[in-house]
């Protein structure tokens, strides 16, 4: 097979698999959330023990009205770029899985209406 035909072959793949679903019941977030400056809200809390986190308490769930298990881990270090630059990475990855009542588009305007549905999402 020649370099021009996998490549063909991989776009089409890369663009089959990136089309949304027909039917697709999105998830609605968490109401409420943390201030995180200069960024604004985000519809999450951050579970852990010391600056910045809400304690070991808080809810892990990112999505509303939901019966899901919950997987998650903080992770940090450092990465370097090609120009020898050094970067501090923090990163929270939450996987979600199970059933949820979520908003599926019917109106104009951003109009939904509610739907019972089953899923597994990965934040990153």
């Amino acid at each position: 097979m020649t370099k021009g035909l996998k490549l063909a072959g991989s776009l089409c793949i890369l663009f089959l698999c990136s089309l949304p679903l027909t039917g697709q019941v999105l998830p609605v977030p968490l109401p409420g959330g943390d201030i995180i400056q200069p960024f604004g809200l985000f519809n999450q809390f951050f579970p852990g023990v010391g600056a910045g986190f809400d304690g070991l308490n808080a809810d892990p769930h990112g999505i509303n009205h939901s019966r899901t298990f919950v997987a998650m881990g903080y992770t940090a270090g450092t990465a370097t770029d090609s120009n020898g630059k050094t970067y501090n990475v923090i990163t929270d990855i939450r996987v979600y899985q199970g059933d949820y009542i979520g908003a599926v588009p019917t109106y104009g305007a951003g109009g939904t209406t509610s739907a019972k549905a089953h899923g597994t999402f990965v934040e990153i």
